[in-house]
């Protein structure tokens, strides 16, 4: 719309008595309209994940054969289900398998996008060389015959242990057993695998906190949980499959679900108890939790009796973290603290 200046004062100009009924649509039949849209739009932000289910599409008569083929993300080692939309033998689209047991419906974001790599417009369909700081095309022949030709002279000035060979975590068994006889063709046992660069880390800091450097529990586990702790972890955006699972627990087992984190994420939307704490406060937060744990009694003796080492010297330092210290150091008023881990018990 455009303004013009009357005086000191900018006014839009006026329109014609009968402008709203330009399109065949009165003032009143569009309020009426826009509001049931909101209406609409409101309840169904409103409906809990468990009610939502996939609607049928329309089936079509364009031409070419078009299937669905189930199939599995090869991403991850989780192991989502793919319905592949296949036409004339070409995979043209995709969709998340809403009856699978893992993803349930969902996918995260290189989930989403597993077709992209072998059709996605995007994607490098030819050898390119950097020449003079721009990528230009080349010949295969060209690309493997350079590359070929500086390997060989690698090898043949440093010899065969001066080349690490690195795997990938998307080979196929067939490609790793390729790549594992080709390092060994070349002379040397330096070849990796990117999964165990990938998941050391992990290794090492589960082993040392659970005693085992791997996933001790299933999804399943999530379904039985009677409370659900959120601590560092934001799943909705870096795992959105394990969240079906959390939700899951949420829907079918009742679990509350407590969310502690400096920032208020995605996954704390969908939380029963947030604890916003100060950055690097994870600890005190913990102490003042178990500190109501043990002065109400709700610790399980039994358990922490057959299971647990050094509790004693746990609760000696627990002592020491009263409401009013924890509250100082992280910045969470009691009663938050106090309903979480009211929950958690």
């Amino acid at each position: 719309m455009k303004l013009k200046k009357i005086s000191n004062t900018v006014e839009a100009p006026t329109a014609p008595e009968n402008s709203d009924n330009r399109s065949g649509l009165s003032r009143r039949e569009f309020l009426r309209r826009s509001g049931i849209m909101a209406g609409g739009g409101v309840l169904a932000t409103g409906l809990a994940p468990g009610m939502m289910r996939k609607a049928k599409a329309a089936t079509t008569e364009a031409g070419g054969e078009t299937k669905q083929v189930r199939s599995v993300c090869t991403h991850c080692s989780v192991g989502c289900g793919v319905i592949a939309e296949v036409k004339n033998g070409v995979w043209v689209g995709q969709e998340p398998a809403f009856d699978h047991p893992f993803n349930r419906g969902a996918h995260c974001a290189k989930g989403a996008a597993v077709r992209e790599h072998g059709h996605g417009e995007r994607r490098l369909k030819y050898p390119t060389k950097l020449v003079n700081g721009k990528w230009q095309k080349v010949s295969w022949d060209q690309a493997i015959n350079e590359i070929g030709d500086k390997l060989l002279k690698i090898r043949t000035d440093s010899g065969p242990d001066s080349v690490y060979w690195l795997g990938s975590a998307k080979f196929s068994n067939e490609q790793a057993y390729l790549y594992r006889k080709f390092a060994a063709m070349w002379g040397t046992n330096n070849v990796d695998h990117q999964a165990r660069i990938c998941h050391s880390t992990t290794v090492a800091g589960v082993a040392n906190t659970w005693g085992y450097g791997a996933m001790t529990n299933s999804y399943n586990d999530i379904h039985k949980s009677k409370a659900i702790l959120l601590i560092g972890s934001n799943p909705t955006e870096a795992h959105p499959v394990s969240l079906q699972h959390i939700f899951k627990a949420k829907e079918e087992n009742n679990a509350p679900i407590i969310v502690i984190d400096p920032r208020f994420t995605r996954t704390a939307a969908h939380a029963d108890h947030f604890l916003r704490i100060r950055p690097g406060t994870d600890v005190p937060i913990i102490w003042g939790m178990m500190y109501h744990i043990f002065n109400n009694g709700w610790a399980d003796e039994t358990y922490i009796r057959q299971r647990v080492y050094g509790m004693d010297e746990v609760k000696a330092e627990v002592a020491k973290w009263t409401p009013d210290e924890v509250e100082r150091v992280t910045g969470v008023p009691e009663h938050q603290v106090y309903a979480a881990a009211k929950a958690m018990a």
